[in-house]
């Protein structure tokens, strides 16, 4: 028969694995306490208010981006979803359109407000990131809308031109939409590119 090992090794052997055991356990039940305590802070920390503050920057890209490419391909849509634009959103565009100004007016109280370093409004790091991300957005839609009308009449009325412009539309609402949600949700939206530039701005401005 083999010879078996001593009483004592064995015992440290248990002993260590209870001990590395438990250790384990205790880490494992430790991370989860802080996850369940920073997920709760953070549940704590965006408020309503917050979330609903968020929501209303994103008006500004929708009407610029409905502006720009919403105009020229909706009529082409089915006649349910075009006469839900008529009763809900086409009034606000009309206003939009015929006053140009109000978009750098809404632009440089929002910077004002919400993105300058001395702020007036309270810290407040959720409606700060959905305004700069909403005034990226706009840029970017302004961008997007002055490159498409300059390109000649009869590409933009072409088959490709109009694929170009739904394209460019569905870009413009996926974002906004994506945007929107993520507000209400209460949680910080990761759009490629779009986010991380806003998050690297607002970590520039705190050092």
């Amino acid at each position: 028969m083999p010879n078996r090992l001593p009483v004592w090794i064995i015992t440290i052997i248990s002993t260590l694995i209870v001990g590395l055991t438990g250790l384990l356990i205790y880490s494992i039940y430790q991370f989860l306490v802080k996850s369940l305590k920073e997920k709760e802070y953070d549940k704590k920390s965006i408020t309503v208010i917050d979330r609903f503050g968020s929501i209303l920057p994103y008006g500004l890209p929708l009407l610029e981006g409905l502006q720009n490419f919403g105009q020229q391909i909706l009529p082409d849509y089915p006649f349910s979803l075009m006469s839900l634009y008529k009763k809900t959103l086409m009034p606000f565009v009309i206003f939009y359109v015929t006053h140009p100004e109000l978009a750098f007016i809404i632009f440089f109280v929002l910077y004002y407000l919400f993105v300058r370093v001395k702020s007036p409004v309270p810290d407040r790091p959720f409606i700060r990131f959905n305004v700069l991300q909403s005034i990226l957005l706009f840029l970017i839609n302004s961008l997007l809308g002055a490159t498409f009308r300059a390109l000649p009449i009869e590409f933009r009325m072409s088959l490709y031109g109009l694929m170009l412009c739904n394209t460019l539309f569905w870009f413009v609402l996926s974002t906004i939409i994506y945007s929107i949600v993520k507000s209400i949700q209460g949680k910080y939206a990761k759009i490629p590119v779009i986010s991380q530039a806003v998050r690297i701005q607002i970590d520039n401005n705190h050092t």
